[in-house]
């Protein structure tokens, strides 16, 4: 998300809760992110709490305002495979990255691919292609974009903790100050953000 204000664009959040019921680090994040033109979207009412059932449903409204679906990491149990079979549903091209068949976090994008459920990215250029889209020069996102000034002190000494490679929850927590809860807050707070991914096992890696 941040990267897409900080090149200029637009992004919309689809959350898995009522509007009403964000955790804690959704409700620090959210005024920066609403001045900065991103977009907060739910479908469920007041007092609904976000759940494992609500998450699925939610994915398929991300499916729906896609002009296309790119599905860069994910393991078997990802939600994104959620997305994109959603996608595949209301008829929106889906497109997968491919990735090391060692590697169980590139085992879902791997597993689209092997089943034909997704195309293989293999370019930028092509996924702008299949929508219609012609870009410009790219804007490379930094500190100075806002997003580090937006995210809490503990979330930013969490993704220096981080790296390309996953790491487990409890490597990150060696190396860290914080404590369990407050660690998994930060890390929360920067999955939200769209700076750290999540893989099967509690592991987290920058993106």
């Amino acid at each position: 998300h941040w990267g897409a204000l900080d090149a200029g664009g637009e992004t919309w959040a689809f959350l898995g809760s009522a509007l009403d019921q964000l955790d804690p680090a959704q409700a620090r994040l959210l005024p920066h992110f609403l001045e900065r033109g991103g977009v907060f979207f739910s479908e469920l009412p007041p007092g609904v709490r976000a759940s494992t059932t609500t998450f699925p449903r939610r994915n398929r409204l991300i499916a729906g305002a896609s002009d296309a679906v790119l599905v860069m990491r994910a393991g078997l149990e990802s939600g994104s495979l959620y997305t994109a079979d959603a996608a595949r549903a209301q008829g929106r091209p889906v497109f997968a990255l491919p990735g090391d068949v060692w590697q169980p976090a590139a085992a879902g994008c791997n597993a689209l691919l092997a089943d034909g459920r997704a195309r293989a990215c293999t370019s930028a250029e092509a996924i702008c292609a299949t929508v219609g889209v012609h870009p410009g020069r790219a804007v490379p996102a930094g500190r100075e974009g806002g997003w580090w000034e937006a995210l809490s002190v503990e979330a930013r000494g969490a993704y220096g903790l981080l790296d390309r490679v996953p790491r487990s929850f409890d490597e990150v927590l060696a190396g860290s100050p914080l404590s369990p809860a407050a660690l998994t807050s930060a890390l929360v707070e920067l999955e939200l953000s769209g700076l750290v991914v999540q893989h099967p096992g509690k592991r987290y890696e920058k993106v």
